[in-house]
């Protein structure tokens, strides 16, 4: 009986030092987790000021601009005022001047457009569709079918733009309550008309598919620019009853992003105080980028190429 007791303590001895041995449990730590929805930090990216290598120059409404080697607005020089574009990894960050406009970004996408210290912001759904931009005047919402089309664009409570498609993906239809704007279309898929009630807007080309006249009803007097004096051109004159601008330039894609900027923000983006308008926005998917956000920051960055100008 004893020894069999003597071999049980040993038994147990054994046991309490290998516990001994062994190294301690650690205790689980705690992660917090983060919903799938939420964001990340913004970022304004910091970037230094580039010398400009191209030039255009506009007579008529007088300014100089200068651009980068790959054709990016660096500056706008007007007889009165001075605006600078920056950038970084090929993203406008900002332009200063007479009206300071930041943009930020979050992975590589738009979030915050501040301009005079009000900030409008831009929120995205998990696939990266803009879904609702705030800050403005008004609240825009953004909705989409099941193909990620943009179907509708409403303006807080005062209005909403519904999109249709035709079957090669481009818009066809703009209804706004009772009136349907009919959306035409060139054989390089360029919009060419505008098609209302109260609406007739009608656009043409010229070579490289350049915006190259507007005209009809919405338009009024009409307006051509001649491009010249050849190919490639240098040269592209406004005929206009009130604006008579020539640009001059030694790069012809130089001269294109000008006039095509110049355009657009004087002629197309027809109400400034309106940060979404269905006929700019058709025509901008078309010609500049299917972006929604794309289209909010070209409405702000117009602001340079609009300013104290007498055309509008």
């Amino acid at each position: 009986m004893a020894r069999r007791t003597l071999q049980l303590i040993l038994a147990l001895s054994a046991i309490l030092v290998l516990l001994s041995c062994t190294a301690p449990v650690q205790q689980p730590t705690t992660t917090q987790q983060t919903s799938e929805t939420a964001t990340t930090p913004q970022v304004t990216l910091n970037a230094p000021e580039e010398p400009a290598t191209r030039t255009v120059n506009q007579v008529g409404n007088t300014a100089t601009y200068g651009l980068s080697d790959d054709n990016r607005v660096l500056s706008i020089e007007k007889p009165d005022t001075t605006w600078k574009f920056t950038y970084s990894e090929g993203r406008l960050i900002s332009i200063t001047g007479p009206k300071n406009i930041t943009f930020s970004y979050n992975e590589s996408k738009l979030h915050n457009i501040t301009a005079d210290g009000k900030m409008f912001m831009l929120h995205y759904n998990q696939q990266g569709k803009l879904l609702e931009a705030k800050g403005g005047r008004e609240t825009l919402y953004f909705d989409y079918d099941s193909l990620d089309f943009l179907r509708a664009v409403k303006r807080g409570v005062a209005g909403k733009t519904s999109i249709d498609y035709d079957k090669q993906g481009r818009i066809k239809y703009l209804t706004r309550g009772t009136i349907t704007t009919n959306v035409y279309f060139t054989n390089r898929s360029l919009v060419n008309n505008f098609d209302a009630d109260d609406t007739k807007l009608i656009l043409s080309y010229w070579r490289d598919d350049k915006l190259a006249s507007l005209a009809g009803k919405t338009f009024g007097q009409g307006l051509t620019v001649s491009y010249g004096p050849n190919y490639p051109p240098t040269e592209a004159k406004i005929v206009h009853g009130v604006d008579t601008s020539v640009f001059d330039a030694s790069y012809k894609e130089a001269l294109y992003t000008v006039v095509d900027r110049y355009l657009y923000c004087n002629y197309l983006s027809r109400y400034q105080d309106l940060l979404f308008d269905g006929v700019s926005y058709t025509f901008f998917t078309t010609y500049f980028s299917n972006n929604p956000a794309d289209y909010l920051a070209m409405q702000y960055s117009c602001a340079p190429f609009t300013a104290q100008n007498s055309t509008r």
